[in-house]
């Protein structure tokens, strides 16, 4: 960890998305962060780095998914489709819960996750969905929008978080209001209006329990266009905040492309 370190600046910045260079270098050493991930490391300076992890982040993934599965076989699937809002059948003689992840459906059956009747191998969509199933939250939305800064332990994702998603957001569609709207409607999103004074607010089911408000400001003479993104303050009772910082970041990337 700590020939990772030297090779990181140690202004402990935060444009990572880890509040310190030594909590960034101790993720790099357990194959949780690339040293990409820092904007101020070299080629010259990842290429020199000779401590290879043996275990990949994507093997990390992979594990934690399998782990989700294999806990998800033995949740009520009854009982979690009420709680998350999903659709329960018997299908062939196994259980199903299915529902929508930003606006794909999915099945989870003891199997495993299914998109569109084939196994889902993307260990991220596996995470995210198992997650959210077995936590069956309980209580129900209330109505209060929360910035993902506002649920405990998440100090290091505000900085990331902020220019990652929103900001990204405002720079794609700055003087493109019809754009937004545009892209908002093809996302399938429903106008929002009262809550936030924005020049346009819209609202997306990023899993049933788990809306997301997107507002935004359009670009005047003075300023550039803004993005703020919401979520409803129950949020941290369905999914894991980790897991839902890179399910708002994995909706951004679909929204500006």
């Amino acid at each position: 960890m700590i020939e990772i370190y030297k090779k990181l600046p140690g202004t402990n910045c935060g444009k990572c998305g880890e509040p310190t260079c030594m909590a960034f270098a101790l993720k790099v050493k357990n194959a949780q962060r690339k040293m990409s991930d820092c904007p101020y490391v070299t080629e010259a300076d990842e290429g020199s780095f000779s401590q290879k992890p043996t275990v990949t982040m994507d093997d990390n993934y992979e594990r934690v998914s399998n782990k989700l599965e294999e806990e998800v076989r033995n949740t009520n699937f009854k009982e979690a489709a009420i709680a998350i809002g999903g659709h329960y059948e018997i299908k062939n003689g196994g259980e199903i819960v299915r529902f929508k992840m930003m606006n794909k459906t999915y099945e989870v059956r003891k199997e495993g996750l299914f998109e569109n009747n084939k196994y889902c191998h993307d260990s991220w969509s596996k995470i995210i969905v198992y997650d959210y199933v077995r936590r069956k939250g309980t209580r129900p939305l209330t109505g209060d929008w929360v910035t993902l800064g506002h649920f405990p332990d998440t100090a290091s994702h505000v900085k990331a978080f902020q220019s990652k998603a929103e900001d990204k957001v405002a720079e794609s569609f700055n003087k493109n209001m019809d754009g937004m709207k545009l892209r908002c409607k093809e996302l399938r999103g429903s106008e929002e209006s009262g809550k936030v004074k924005a020049d346009y607010v819209c609202r997306f089911d990023l899993l049933p329990r788990i809306p997301l408000y997107l507002c935004f400001w359009e670009a005047d003479e003075e300023f550039q266009a803004s993005c703020k993104l919401f979520l409803d303050s129950s949020a941290d009772v369905y999914i894991d905040i980790e897991y839902l910082a890179y399910l708002v970041e994995r909706f951004v990337e679909l929204f500006v492309k």
